[in-house]
């Protein structure tokens, strides 16, 4: 086996290593053992992930370092023939309804200050490209990737008007607290049915003003 064709680590004191030397055969399944607190994770993501990390951050310019994430120098005299690491710890993964393996991995930061740069037309802003961010997120899924929205004609009948319980809810039915509460306002007419409502009645209804957004119109009780 050549010399590059292994990753050398010498004198290595990270943790509760006692200066250890060794070399780990490249483009082969390794697998570290041992028992619980033998130096298995100081060895594989204290050491041989975060120098791999922290040099090829060091690539970048200082602005672009200054937005990743930051790996300390590992406590090791000599460690040579690191390539490109892809690191998958014991951490628990959480996030949220945002995250994606993007996000996860650490990666998505870097990708958006790339096409921040480099995209066509140019937007200067990474936080264009964040599904997080008020600036980069869909308007209409706050960034969520699906919305959740009723469906108005399971609802409401055309068929029927509020004397006849168009509102296909129990709580709404005629007679009951809502039913009371709409009928008894003064802005409906009602024998007249859904189907036949104005696109200004229906706002009423359904947004409590003549135009969706529009100031509230009061209960005349």
């Amino acid at each position: 086996m050549s010399h590059k064709d292994k990753i050398i680590i010498q004198g290595l004191k990270q943790n509760n290593l006692k200066n250890v030397s060794l070399e780990i055969p490249k483009e082969k399944i390794v697998v570290f053992t041992g028992v619980s607190g033998s130096g298995k994770s100081s060895i594989v993501f204290d050491t041989i992930a975060a120098e791999s990390q922290r040099q090829m951050n060091e690539t970048y310019t200082a602005f672009i370092r200054g937005r990743l994430p930051k790996y300390k120098k590992p406590r090791v005299d000599f460690i040579d023939n690191l390539t490109a690491s892809v690191i998958i710890d014991q951490t628990r993964l959480g996030g949220n309804a945002r995250s994606t393996v993007g996000t996860i991995s650490d990666m998505y930061s870097a990708l958006r200050l790339l096409f921040s740069r480099i995209g066509d037309p140019y937007v200067g802003t990474a936080s264009y490209f964040s599904f997080n961010d008020p600036n980069g997120m869909c308007p209409e899924c706050s960034g969520i990737g699906k919305i959740l929205d009723l469906d108005m004609d399971q609802v409401l009948n055309p068929d029927k008007s509020w004397n006849e319980s168009m509102v296909e809810l129990p709580a709404f039915h005629s007679g009951n607290w809502y039913w009371k509460q709409y009928t008894q306002s003064g802005l409906f007419d009602l024998d007249k049915k859904w189907g036949d409502y104005s696109e200004e009645e229906k706002n009423l209804l359904l947004y409590g003003a003549y135009e969706k957004g529009g100031t509230q119109v009061n209960k005349k009780i």
